[in-house]
């Protein structure tokens, strides 16, 4: 009785790891097909670099750039 609750409870785990690794794989699939298709849609390098750029989250600027923007643009009223 115990060792067939065992075996259940093991294969129950086994199932579900296998279901977390093809989740995982697909995930990262998608991710490098996207990658791929962009390469081949962009017309050049150079307009593949500028839209990674622009798709990367803005940075949180620093106290000194903002206080050279504020230097070269002047504060707004």
């Amino acid at each position: 009785m115990i060792i067939e609750i065992v075996a259940v409870l093991v294969l129950i785990a086994v199932i579900s790891f296998q279901a977390w690794e093809k989740a995982t794989m697909r995930r990262e699939f998608s991710k490098e097909k996207a990658d791929l298709l962009n390469r081949l849609m962009a017309r050049n390098y150079e307009t593949y670099v500028q839209a990674e750029v622009l798709r990367q989250p803005p940075r949180p600027l620093t106290d000194e750039e903002i206080y050279e923007q504020q230097q070269e643009r002047g504060i707004p009223v």
